[in-house]
């Protein structure tokens, strides 16, 4: 095992993979960690790509110890993770119960994370058997660092529709988001992820969407036509025909709300509205101050297309006609 100084010296990683299709963003892990970095990775194709194109990387290491925690009140938290930012040089992270700590150094925009052995085991939970503070750690970990890639990390699923263009939806949990991806997986559509994507730049300034898909939580009575609110973990590839996609450039918005008892319709949103519903599911934006005005703005050329209040009725669940039906009179696809 490491002390709390950093990974073993020339140790080679058992895992390592490129998260991004263009191979700026890299994720590093020793074989003492694998396991339970695996339960966090997407599902990413498993060829990598060119290690020298990386520009930003994340190495996750067996430790004894973390580093201390710091005196002063941490200024952010991810539940049950907490963060201590450096000005505009470092932050320091750190699990509540000493299990997890690290650094993301932003000069190097290089980031490392040291997982105690009891953190690196797998929980005994068939159900659940990743750990919280882990997967909270890597997911604020490369959420900040895309954010100095002026890129930004997003709580949403995406689309893509005939027209080969994504839509995002963006919601809250149980919002429906899962459901009305599988239900225009049904109907044909692509998909790119249900619950995690990235959003950047073409090289022409366009919007693109890029997936980190993992498996879906779908509610356990889909198949019946009831909701339960229950989930069950199911593989999206299951539901075809439509294909997944690595990613695409942006079309538009759309913000869905179960409201059961009333008709599926699509309305437009204001764009003020849009882009603070957008805020809400990327909130490491506002912590690293050097670039927040750089991501600002990406999000809000986001919501500069055409974007709407999705309201998800009883009339619409597991019937993907119905629903292209509504959609398909708001314009979208």
């Amino acid at each position: 095992m490491t002390g709390a100084g950093g990974p073993a010296s020339g140790a080679a990683a058992a895992l390592d993979r490129a998260l991004l299709e263009d191979g700026t963003l890299r994720l590093t892990a020793d074989v003492a960690t694998e396991a339970q970095v695996r339960y966090w990775l997407p599902r990413l194709p498993a060829g990598s790509a060119d290690r020298g194109r990386a520009r930003a990387s994340i190495e996750v290491y067996l430790s004894d110890v973390v580093a201390a925690r710091p005196e002063t009140p941490p200024n952010m938290a991810l539940d049950p993770l907490e963060g201590w930012v450096h000005g505009m040089e470092a932050i320091t992270l750190r699990a509540r119960d000493g299990s997890v700590g690290g650094t993301i150094d932003f000069a190097n925009l290089k980031a490392t994370l040291a997982l105690t052995p009891d953190a690196a085991r797998p929980i005994a939970t068939p159900l659940e058997p990743r750990n919280a503070a882990v997967f909270s750690a890597l997911t604020l970990t490369s959420a900040l660092l895309l954010n100095r890639m002026r890129r930004a990390l997003l709580h949403a699923a995406a689309v893509v529709a005939p027209d080969g263009r994504a839509w995002l939806l963006v919601g809250d949990a149980f919002a429906g988001k899962t459901t009305t991806t599988v239900n225009l997986i049904r109907a044909g559509w692509g998909w790119v992820s249900d619950d995690t994507v990235v959003l950047g730049r073409a090289d022409d300034g366009a919007v693109a969407v890029e997936g980190w898909p993992r498996a879906f939580h779908l509610d356990r009575g889909y198949h019946a036509g009831e909701s339960t609110g229950a989930r069950v973990t199911v593989d999206p590839e299951s539901f075809g025909p439509g294909p997944w996609r690595r990613g695409a450039r942006l079309a538009g918005i759309l913000f869905p709300r179960v409201e059961a008892d009333r008709p599926t319709v699509a309305t437009p949103l204001p764009a003020a509205d849009a882009l603070a519903r957008l805020i809400r599911q990327s909130p490491w934006l506002l912590v690293d101050r050097a670039v927040a005005r750089d991501v600002l703005a990406l999000l809000t050329a986001a919501v500069s297309g055409p974007r709407f209040h999705l309201r998800l009725g009883r009339d619409s669940y597991r019937d993907a006609g119905r629903l292209l039906d509504a959609l398909a009179a708001a314009g979208v696809g």
